[in-house]
């Protein structure tokens, strides 16, 4: 039962900022401060009853081949179910939301920075090393946390995505056991994301890359970055 303390108190925090300040209808920046704070607090709780433990080993500098493969790894991940969530149509139901964020400063720093740090904390080093440190077995824990993950988020588009991103952010983690390295992938890719929000604006809702790729060319793409994901998983621990 402890596992599911991190995900209650982030649960709980998010809820309670996030939709109170929805409905009461407030502005982006004071949502944006919100939700940064009420992710600081699940961490500092997390922290206070021992599921969250910064060492100077967090700190550690990866060896450079599991750091590469890592990277390549959780980026292939990334674009293979980009392109199958956009093949599936799922519905985000979060876009207007994430669109005001991203153009505002306060929350941009809340989805590019301190979102997906909190987020690394909370399912890789609270969920899932907690796991780990009970001895349960490592797929059974990469998989329980990348669940909860994708689950968490609760908008249709993003929760393939994110438990597929959990698991191979699971398993650097599970053959790193290093939070700050998928905290730099993630924190990379959401900002990745907010650059092309800003960018793009509204007419990032309707680019489908099987209008220029073709569905058949999309499809191999996939197959190819889901490939090279595999490979690169398997050379983590080299």
């Amino acid at each position: 039962m402890k596992t599911l303390v991190p995900l209650l108190v982030f649960a709980g925090m998010q809820a309670a900022s996030g939709v109170l300040l929805r409905w009461a209808g407030v502005s982006t920046t004071t949502l944006s401060i919100a939700v940064m704070l009420s992710g600081l607090f699940t961490v500092l709780v997390l922290w206070k009853i021992g599921m969250v433990q910064f060492s100077r080993q967090m700190l550690q500098h990866p060896n450079r081949m599991g750091w590469k493969a890592s990277v390549v790894a959780a980026f292939s991940c990334i674009v293979a179910v980009d392109l199958l969530s956009e093949l599936l149509r799922l519905p985000d139901i979060m876009a207007e939301q994430f669109m005001d964020m991203a153009h505002n400063w306060w929350g941009i720093v809340a989805i590019a920075v301190v979102g997906p740090i909190v987020e690394e904390l909370v399912f890789r080093e609270a969920i899932l090393g907690h796991m780990l440190r009970s001895g349960i077995d490592k797929w059974t824990a990469i998989v329980v946390s990348a669940l909860l993950f994708g689950i968490i988020h609760g908008n249709p588009i993003q929760i393939p995505f994110a438990i597929a991103v959990g698991t191979v952010f699971g398993l650097i983690y599970y053959r790193m056991r290093n939070v700050v390295l998928t905290s730099i992938i993630h924190v990379t890719n959401n900002s990745i994301a907010v650059l092309e929000m800003n960018l793009l604006g509204d007419g990032t809702r309707e680019i489908h890359y099987y209008d220029y790729l073709g569905m058949g060319t999309e499809v191999g793409l996939i197959v190819v970055s889901a490939l090279i994901c595999i490979i690169a998983i398997r050379r983590i621990d080299i």
